[in-house]
């Protein structure tokens, strides 16, 4: 066999079509030898599906070549042709995409294993990669990004099961033979920033919202919202943080909606969208600042006002309590370490109650809930008990509790934080200012006293006492109350 190229059309200086001329040398009588003769059409046959599967990692002067199609012609000039094989990569057109096409594709860096790959935005990419990866060709709007790179940021080694495919066997390629939901393209590439996509796209495919398991999602929707609604509050490094944040979240979750994803259950997103919390805010990419950098006003502007978003915290608690919990994984001196450490006159103040839950012998549970978010929603529920029987003005006053620890089923700590939003600049109101050491004064009082007749589903609750904490953490506190018997309900 002998073959001859050249060039046969320049469109620009890095896209030109080449004649390729393939002879039979032996067929022509010009090959004297014991050697077998070709298959011609099988040999054919086989570029043209090399070209197909991107199986052609070509390099020549240095330079990668991407064979994009192959096509047989019906005379000597190629003027009439007949195309034989589109290459994976021509299939994501530059311009146009489209984003959320998908092919199983062979790559030498990857020992020559198949993968899954996706059309996609070059602005997902980056915004993915945080900024580490990008269409190799600039001037491209869209191009393949490799599973292996978008799920674990891999550029070489052996393909993960996962990721892997297998181009000859159909029923390798999912969702195709019978496919879901169909969604437009913008949900498989977005920008970040749609807050729309969790309930266009990601709910669209995945029904949790009436699942017990929906406040991740609405968690990161809210997160989301926060930036256009409320972007005046925050200080430059504020809103550049929770933009930051935001697109963060949102493509954390983006790959979920890739084809061969085994549909996970609604359980399995919530973990991995809480598991995406911790790692975004501390390092949300694409020049954004961490969240160990922000002033102790950004920081609680932002925390109380993703917490006002929701009409009833309940099990929300689980997403919030990332971000409360976030200046642990900063460094010694970093800025947010300075918010947690108590002051007098704090626009924000953490108590700790000691409770006694009277549960009655018939009615032994109230919620068909996982652990932790039952007694989420428990500890909002004494708050809220709380709020009422003191009358705490919701217009200029803020709060939020969660469970600490829990001696007995019926013994346990809570953990109240309160707020002075007016002092925070997140309440604007004609409602007059409050004092937030004397509220808390009123409150240890009323424990003192024992009148604190709170009722949460139907249990009778007894706080024991209340003591103020010197830190976030509630490590190191100071008895304010103590109840030495019930009260009378």
């Amino acid at each position: 066999m002998d073959w001859l190229a050249y060039t046969g059309r320049v469109e620009d200086p890095e896209n030109l079509e080449i004649v390729v001329l393939l002879a039979d040398k032996k067929a022509l009588g010009i090959a004297i030898t014991s050697t077998p003769s070709v298959h011609f059409n099988k040999r054919i046959n086989e570029f043209a599906s090399a070209v197909k599967q991107g199986a052609l990692p070509l390099k020549v002067d240095g330079h990668s070549v991407w064979v994009k199609s192959l096509a047989s012609c019906s005379d000597k000039d190629c003027t009439s042709i007949q195309t034989l094989a589109f290459g994976w990569a021509s299939q994501c057109d530059k311009w146009s995409g489209p984003a959320g096409t998908f092919e199983c594709i062979q790559l030498s860096f990857y020992n020559n294993e198949y993968q899954w790959a996706t059309c996609l935005t070059d602005t997902y990419i980056k915004q993915k990669s945080k900024q580490k990866y990008q269409c190799a060709d600039q001037t491209r709007i869209y191009c393949w990004y490799q599973c292996m790179i978008e799920v674990h940021n891999k550029e070489y080694g052996s393909v993960t099961s996962d990721c892997s495919c297998t181009p000859s066997n159909p029923t390798s390629y999912p969702n195709t033979l019978t496919p879901t939901t169909l969604l437009p393209p913008e949900c498989y590439s977005p920008p970040g920033d749609s807050c729309d996509w969790y309930r266009n796209c990601l709910e669209r495919r995945y029904p949790c919202e009436a699942t017990s398991n929906q406040y991740a999602i609405k968690y990161a929707e809210h997160f989301c919202k926060l930036y256009d609604e409320n972007f005046a509050k925050f200080s430059l490094s504020g809103r550049n943080w929770v933009n930051g944040v935001r697109k963060c979240l949102q493509v954390s979750l983006v790959p979920l909606l890739r084809p061969w994803v085994d549909n996970p259950s609604c359980k399995e997103i919530r973990k991995r969208a809480f598991a995406s919390h911790t790692p975004c805010y501390l390092n949300p990419g694409n020049g954004a600042p961490s969240v160990c950098d922000l002033d102790c006003s950004d920081y609680n502007q932002i925390f109380w006002t993703i917490k006002g978003s929701f009409v009833k915290v309940g099990t929300f608690w689980e997403s919030l309590k990332g971000m409360w919990n976030i200046s642990a994984k900063c460094g010694r001196f970093a800025s947010i370490k300075k918010c947690f450490r108590k002051q007098k006159d704090s626009p924000v103040q953490v108590t700790k109650l000691k409770i006694k839950k009277f549960i009655p012998r018939s009615r032994r549970s109230t919620y068909n809930l996982p652990e932790s978010d039952a007694q989420s929603r428990f500890a909002d529920g004494v708050a809220s008990a709380i709020a009422s029987a003191l009358k705490w003005n919701s217009d200029v006053m803020d709060w939020l509790a969660y469970v600490e620890r829990v001696e007995a089923p019926d013994n346990m700590e809570i953990v109240v934080l309160l707020v002075d939003k007016k002092a925070l600049g997140i309440a604007i109101t004609s409602t007059p200012s409050f004092n937030l050491n004397e509220t808390i004064q009123d409150f240890a009082s009323a424990v003192q006293k024992g009148v604190l007749t709170l009722k949460v589903d139907g249990n009778n609750i007894w706080v024991k006492s209340l003591a103020s904490c010197s830190d976030k953490a509630c490590t190191s506190t100071q008895t304010l109350a103590m109840s030495d018997k019930p009260p009378n309900w």
